[in-house]
């Protein structure tokens, strides 16, 4: 029984983060099939056609309230799931919600920036409301990662 709320906790928190990347019309979304590594991969349209440009998202969340938020947070990665992460050579973010309001909170775990074309690890990315992280503020960061990405090096 307690195999089978986990397993719907993870569903709903999927289902959750669908429905905010889906608030932006500029993305494709793709649920990953697999029981590890990414739960989401998202593709950034620009005039309704893919661009190439990608980033990942992985999904957790907690069955019941946070007190103090953003804190209370756990989001702990074994060392093959950071591993794993390192690799990817795309921006990968985390989306975490709670059950009991359906509150969701954001944070980059391979964190793009404009200055670098470096991905920052996750531990110097802070946790957002997501009513405060606007999807189109996300897409701008990782777009603006790559165009910087894509300028010679002088």
């Amino acid at each position: 029984m307690k195999q089978d709320m986990k397993h719907f906790i993870e569903q709903r928190a999927e289902n959750l983060a669908v429905v905010y990347l889906s608030r932006s019309h500029n993305l494709a979304i793709e649920r990953m099939r697999t029981d590890y590594g990414l739960d989401i991969l998202v593709t950034i349209l620009r005039d309704n056609l893919p661009t190439g440009r990608v980033f990942g998202v992985q999904v957790k969340a907690q069955d019941g309230l946070l007190q103090d938020t953003p804190v209370e947070i756990v989001f702990n990665l074994s060392p093959q799931e950071r591993n794993y992460l390192q690799e990817l050579p795309f921006p990968v973010c985390a989306l975490f919600f709670t059950m009991d309001d359906d509150m969701g909170y954001g944070k980059w775990l391979r964190y793009p920036t404009e200055n670098q074309t470096n991905l920052y690890s996750w531990a110097q990315s802070s946790w957002r409301c997501l009513d405060e992280l606007p999807i189109e503020q996300m897409i701008k960061e990782v777009n603006a990662w790559y165009d910087q990405k894509s300028v010679p090096a002088v």
